[in-house]
C-alpha cells in the first residue's frame, strides 16, 4: 500500500525487518499517533517469506490487517528476507522512500539483536537516513533527512532513553499484535517457534508492565536514541502525552 501525495510528511515513519517487527515494540505509540492526529506509517523491507511459520501472502495479509487496527499506512519494500544485503541499491531504494515519505522521526530496528536481519537493517536505515540528506548523492527525490532517529530494544537494551505511556491505547495495540496469528497464535499444527510460545507473549506484557512502572502508568513502551536526546524527539513525546 503506498501513501498518496496527502499522506507524504510523516510525523513518524516505524521500520522493520520483517512484518510484526513494529507491533511487537511499538504499536502502542503508532495508534497514540494516529489518535493524536498525527501522520505515521510502518516500511517492512520484507514480507518474511522465510519464516518458520506463515507464507509471505499471509504475513503480508496480517501486517495490513494491524496497520488498520492500528490507524497507520503500511508499505513494503520486498527486499528478500534473509538475504537483503547492505549494498548500494537497497541503500538507494530506501533512500528514494525516505525522501518521498518525509518522516520527521524515524524509528530504527535495534542495533544489537539476536536476528541477523534486524541487526542489518538498523544498519542500512541509519546510513540510508543520512544519505538521504546529501543533495548531491544521486538518488530519486529532492533531499530529506529525519529530525531524529530512534530505535527499539534488543534482547536486553538497558533503561530506555524515551517512555511512551500507552495505556489508553493499550488493547488496541496488543489487537494489532495478535493480528499476527500465523506468529503468535498457539497452533499444535504448527511448529512451536520462540514467538510463538506462550513465554514469548508474557515478555512483551512484562516489558511494557515493567516500563510503565517507571512512567506511574499501567503501560508503557521505550525508545532509545543518541544523546542528547533530539528535540525532534522531545516533540514528539510531548504530543504523545
Amino acid at each position: 500500500m503506498s501513501p498518496d501525495s496527502d499522506d507524504l510528511g510523516l510525523d513518524i515513519l516505524a521500520l522493520g525487518a520483517h512484518p510484526d517487527d513494529v507491533e511487537v515494540h511499538v504499536g502502542g505509540i503508532l495508534a497514540l499517533a494516529s489518535d493524536r492526529g498525527m501522520k505515521a506509517a510502518i516500511l517492512d523491507l520484507t514480507s518474511g517469506e522465510l519464516g518458520t511459520r506463515g507464507t509471505g501472502e499471509t504475513r503480508r495479509a496480517e501486517a495490513q490487517a494491524a496497520a488498520d487496527i492500528l490507524g497507520v499506512t503500511r508499505l513494503v519494500l520486498d527486499f528478500p528476507d534473509g538475504r537483503f544485503t547492505e549494498d548500494e541499491a537497497n541503500r538507494q531504494c530506501l533512500m528514494a522512500e525516505i525522501r518521498r515519505l518525509r518522516p520527521r522521526v524515524l524509528i530504527l530496528p535495534a542495533p544489537d539483536d539476536r536476528h541477523p536481519d534486524h541487526r542489518r537493517a538498523h544498519r542500512l536505515a541509519r546510513e540510508a537516513a543520512y544519505y538521504a540528506g546529501l543533495r548531491n548523492y544521486p538518488c530519486p527525490g529532492a533531499p530529506w533527512r529525519p529530525e531524529a532517529l530512534a530505535w527499539v530494544g534488543g534482547e536486553n537494551p538497558g533503561p530506555p532513553d524515551l517512555l511512551v505511556d500507552v495505556s489508553a491505547v493499550w488493547e488496541r495495540r496488543m489487537a494489532a499484535f495478535d493480528a499476527f496469528g500465523s506468529q503468535f497464535a498457539q497452533d499444535p499444527s504448527q511448529p512451536l517457534t520462540r514467538i510463538a510460545h506462550p513465554a514469548f507473549r508474557r515478555g512483551v506484557l512484562g516489558r511494557a508492565m515493567h516500563w510503565g512502572s517507571l512512567r506511574m502508568c499501567d503501560w508503557a513502551e521505550g525508545l532509545w536514541c543518541e544523546k542528547p536526546v533530539p528535540k525532534a524527539l522531545l516533540d514528539l513525546l510531548s504530543r504523545l502525552s
